[in-house]
């Protein structure tokens, strides 16, 4: 009876440890691929595929119960760079990451370090980034904090994506349908949201669109559709919004240029321009202030500042070369501007 009990014991030690080790699978189809995993934890799980040749890859994690599956189909793709900083990196529990390369010469990074984040990056095309500038490797998705979500998706050739977020609970997503696009996001908090329709979406080519939110429940959200379009939201403070019910940044036409800076608590603002050449900038510091232009035609230019207190300015121009400047300092200033035609001017200046 002691030997059948000493046996169930081993049985049952054995069991506990196979549940509790790590699992990796690697499969290799071609030639000249590399592939790199580490795996220091419990119920770590890893999944590398790799069909083509000189593709390269690396996964670390340094935890328990992550989970990282990466696909490279094609020839040269990398996982980190040429320093291989990093293919897939998760230091902490319950991190999910899924990489996907479909081409040539595609270059990925994954960093997460917390607990519960989820990192996706999916590039279908030839010569994308996720993973910094090509010549300096950095992540593409960079999380450091609790329960982030971060998806960049890249249909095309020559784009170059980049998500950083530290902080819990914030959510963002890019993605890019076309070439040389560039998105570079930043959100530094708590509850930061670029989702809500999308925190950046080019579809086109040759568009810029970054984004940086430091503080608590700001919302950031860009759209372009076009070519040569640039767009920039930068947002300190808590529960800003550049999204809304639209985007913040709304584009329809090429080489349209807009901008929203907004400094303090609970402020609004949206650009929509659908044309060409158009330049909307919106500037807002204070709390409560709202700002709504919209820009229908080509060559039309508008700025907004507002500083204060609950401050509210409405810009509409519809046809070519038109020009507004709003400026509202104090509280409680409201501001309507429409223009209908060409090559009207308009200024407007309160002050209390």
């Amino acid at each position: 009876m002691k030997k059948v009990i000493l046996c169930a014991a081993a049985l049952m030690c054995g069991t506990m440890m196979f549940a509790q080790s790590n699992t990796s699978d690697v499969l290799q189809t071609g030639n000249g691929n590399d592939a790199e995993v580490a795996q220091t934890g419990l119920t770590n799980d890893s999944d590398i595929t790799q069909t083509g040749n000189n593709n390269d890859y690396q996964t670390t994690q340094n935890g328990t119960s992550n989970i990282s599956t990466a696909t490279q189909t094609g020839h040269r793709n990398l996982g980190g760079g040429p320093g291989l900083t990093w293919g897939t990196l998760q230091l902490g529990t319950n991190n999910l990451s899924t990489t996907t390369s479909d081409g040539n010469d595609n270059n990925t990074g994954t960093a997460q370090q917390g607990n519960n984040n989820v990192g996706l990056i999916d590039q279908d095309g030839n010569g994308n980034y996720a993973n910094g500038a090509p010549s300096a490797a950095f992540f593409g998705l960079l999380q450091v904090g609790d329960d982030n979500s971060a998806v960049i998706d890249q249909d095309g050739n020559d784009n170059f994506g980049s998500s950083a977020q530290r902080g819990n609970d914030n959510d963002y997503r890019t993605t890019q349908n076309g070439n040389d696009n560039f998105s570079s996001t930043t959100q530094t908090g708590d509850r930061n949201n670029g989702t809500y329709l999308w925190g950046t979406n080019q579809q086109g080519n040759n568009n810029f669109a970054s984004s940086n939110s430091t503080g608590d429940d700001n919302e950031a959200g860009t759209g372009q559709y076009g070519n040569f379009n640039t767009s920039s939201i930068d947002q300190i403070g808590d529960r800003n919004d550049a999204n809304g019910g639209f985007f913040g940044n709304y584009q329809v036409g090429n080489g349209n240029t807009a901008s929203i800076s907004q400094i303090g608590d609970d402020n609004d603002a949206q650009n929509t321009q659908i044309g060409n050449a158009n330049n909307a900038s919106t500037s807002q510091m204070g709390t409560f202030n709202v700002s709504t232009t919209d820009q229908l035609g080509n060559l039309n230019i508008s700025s907004v500042m507002q500083d204060g207190f609950a401050n509210m300015s409405d810009v509409n121009q519809n046809g070519n070369l038109n020009t507004s400047s709003v400026s509202q300092t104090g509280t409680t200033h409201m501001s309507t501007v429409t223009q209908n035609g060409n090559g009207n001017g308009s200024s407007v200046t309160q002050n209390n």
